[in-house]
């Protein structure tokens, strides 16, 4: 696999089609994602090479590295007339590398619409999602870049290792970014008081495009479920002292959260990663995978099948995972309320002895982390035929 950039600074591939200017190695190099059209320096060569894969032989790929997702864009615009030329003549495909978890289907179709009016065949286009439904589309595929990017960036910090001593807290959930969803689940656990045996943090500062409405669970059939969220959107919940920039840096952790509570609540990004059928995993569920720690996730259905697929474990002869094959996202989000109700209700001495049966599978799972990632690789390779 070749991929093709239009220049190189220090060495670097600097990011197609961006408008930014910035230097390698500088803190401007970080903000090509705050900077129309949103590309940004593309990763999966540095992935490859890591693992020592080739990519100096097969076919040409002009790579857009994409931090979103901007429909209003006319793609053909910005890329060079001689790469169109070369794309047209089938020498030279088009890859768009997106690791977050739009809907692939509804962005792919918009880029053959572009592909046609520029005279190039689909056959050309390649898409890497973040999204688990690329994998059903042609010329397309899913890679949980999150997995890697997280491994990459919090490889300085020390995997916590699995002890049973007794731990303070029943679990551990944090939101940094607010969305009603999360709004909802959160609020259901602090009206029933678990979150003071938690480490549990939310942060209220809401985002302007989100709305009530946005809400993919039907809050309404839970008497009294929407008052509460409105009232514990009205307090502040803080597990530590870091800043909102400070947890979404994957360099850092608080060790506290994985090695002094038994449980982590996964809120991962989407409920129903946008309505595409499909699973989206972040470092969100990652960081309990790397630092030994039994995890459930507010996810989309079969968030953990994939998490099997990749060759995890997830605690299925400890925890009642039914939640993660049922397709309706309210039910999915009740099942599994009443699972963490169960649970907590043991209290300590219950969710110790939950955390030691699941000694196995977070030991696996931690050494699966931490292996290697070149059969990862080459699987996303076959997958788009580049080999």
């Amino acid at each position: 696999m070749i991929f093709e950039f239009d220049r190189y600074v220090l060495d670097r591939p600097y990011p197609n089609l961006a408008r930014h200017q910035a230097v390698p190695y500088t803190p401007g190099w970080r903000q090509f994602n705050g900077h129309w059209p949103w590309v940004q320096p593309a990763i999966l060569p540095d992935y490859l090479q890591h693992e020592g894969l080739d990519t100096t032989q097969g076919d040409r790929y002009y790579t857009v590295a994409l931090s979103w997702f901007d429909f209003g864009i006319q793609w053909f615009n910005l890329i060079p007339a001689e790469r169109i030329t070369q794309m047209q003549q089938g020498q030279l495909k088009l890859l768009f590398y997106y690791n977050e978890g739009d809907n692939p289907r509804r962005m792919r179709d918009h880029l053959l619409a572009q592909c046609r009016d520029a005279g190039v065949s689909e056959d050309q286009l390649v898409i890497i999602s973040g999204n688990s439904a690329a994998d059903l589309l042609p010329n397309s595929a899913w890679f949980p870049d999150h997995e890697l990017l997280y491994a990459k960036r919090n490889r300085r910090v020390e995997p916590i290792g699995y002890h049973e001593r007794a731990r303070s807290k029943l679990f551990t959930a944090l939101v940094r970014t607010h969305k009603f969803w999360r709004a909802t689940t959160m609020a259901e656990l602090w009206r029933r008081g678990w979150h003071r045996h938690a480490y549990f943090s939310y942060n209220t500062r809401l985002a302007v495009e989100e709305t009530p409405s946005d809400n993919p669970i039907e809050i309404y059939k839970f008497d009294g479920l929407n008052v509460s969220m409105f009232d514990f959107l009205r307090h502040q919940f803080r597990a530590d002292t870091q800043t909102s920039d400070q947890h979404n840096d994957h360099h850092l952790i608080v060790p506290e959260h994985y090695n002094d509570s038994y449980l982590n609540v996964v809120l991962e990004t989407h409920m129903d990663a946008d309505q595409s059928n499909g699973v989206f995993l972040t470092e969100k569920t990652f960081k309990p995978i790397k630092h030994a720690q039994p995890f459930v996730i507010f996810g989309a259905a079969h968030s953990l099948a994939r998490l099997r697929d990749l060759g995890y474990r997830t605690f299925d002869s400890v925890l009642d995972n039914r939640y993660d094959s049922i397709e309706n996202t309210t039910d999915r989000w009740q099942c599994l309320v009443t699972m963490l109700h169960t649970l907590f209700g043991g209290g300590t001495a219950h969710m110790h002895q939950l955390y030691c049966a699941c000694r196995a599978d977070m030991l696996h799972n931690q050494q699966h982390f931490l292996a290697p990632r070149r059969d990862r690789l080459n699987n996303l390779l076959r997958k788009i035929n580049c080999e």
